[in-house]
This record gives C-alpha cells, sequence and structure tokens, in this order.
C-alpha cells in the first residue's frame, strides 16, 4: 500500500519537473544573441517579439558586411519560428541621420494612413528605426491589414516592415 503512495509521488514530482524544465527553454532571442556572440558579434543583440513573432536586431557595427553577417546569422538562429529584422547601424554611416529619416518616414506613414477614409479610424501605430518599420495596433479586416501593408512598402525610405496588425473584426 504504501508503494503505490511513493510511485504515485514520484510520478508527480516527475511530471512537475518536466513542466518546469518546458518552461525554461530558451527564446529565439536566446537563441539569436547566442549565436550573434559565438559569430564575434557582440555589439548587436535581438528583441524578441512574440505576438508578431520578430527578432528585432539591434546594436551598432563597423561595416555593411557586418550587419550583413548579424542578419545571416540571426535569421539561421530563429529559422521557421519567426523573422529578423535588421534594425542595426553603421557606425559612421547611418548613425547619425537615422532618427532624422526615421522621424520622416513615421510621419510619411501617419499622413498616408490619415489620407484612407477607412485606415484613418483604425488604431495604427508605426516604430521606425533604421528605415525598418514595424505596424502595430488593430484593423477590422484582413484586407484592411494588407492594404497597410501595401502602404508601407510603397513609403519612401523603407528598407523593412512587419505587419503586426492584429484583426479585430467589429462587435455587431
Amino acid at each position: 500500500m504504501q508503494l503505490k503512495g511513493y510511485t504515485r509521488l514520484a510520478a508527480i514530482l516527475s511530471v512537475t519537473l518536466g513542466v518546469a524544465a518546458c518552461n525554461r527553454a530558451p527564446t529565439p532571442a536566446d537563441e539569436v544573441n547566442r549565436a550573434l556572440k559565438d559569430a564575434k558579434l557582440e555589439a548587436v543583440s535581438a528583441d524578441w517579439d512574440k505576438d508578431a513573432r520578430i527578432a528585432h536586431l539591434k546594436g551598432t557595427v563597423e561595416s555593411a558586411t557586418d550587419k550583413q553577417r548579424a542578419n545571416d546569422v540571426a535569421a539561421a538562429a530563429v529559422g521557421t519560428s519567426g523573422r529578423v529584422l535588421n534594425e542595426v547601424t553603421i557606425k559612421g554611416v547611418n548613425d547619425a541621420t537615422a532618427g532624422d529619416l526615421d522621424s520622416g518616414i513615421k510621419s510619411n506613414l501617419k499622413k498616408m494612413i490619415d489620407a484612407d477614409p477607412t485606415l484613418r479610424e483604425r488604431d495604427i501605430n508605426f516604430d521606425v528605426v533604421n528605415g525598418v518599420v514595424t505596424v502595430k495596433g488593430e484593423v477590422n479586416s484582413a484586407s484592411e491589414k494588407a492594404r497597410v501593408t501595401e502602404l508601407v512598402r510603397e513609403a519612401a525610405g523603407v528598407k523593412d516592415m512587419a505587419n503586426a496588425l492584429q484583426i479585430k473584426p467589429p462587435k455587431s
């Protein structure tokens, strides 16, 4: 009789430890940051946006080659679990002007949304870093989300973009 109690306790303990181990699994950002360190790109780091499934690369590197290498390393680490947005600054090339260009892109995008009779009524926000745009907020349909993607891709100065808008149909 007592043996059954110990067996049950051992089973519960085993399941509890297994769940705890699963909860400490590395995030895609952990994997990217480890890969960047292994590639001697310590000046670059990744932040993981779990809702949008995007690894945002940040930091400053010496050359365009290093920026591309960071992107390649991160893309390999992320694999099919998401995508990479390379927001890395190249020292001396775009670090002085990036803020001005980004604010201009953001302003232009807001004007484009405000000019659209449907989209101006939606909650749409833009984060712009080194010409890379992340769109967040809410729209009512997939076609509205696609229209926002279209507008962002048409905007001057945009190098890459991720559309993390949530589709929330209006309540009847």
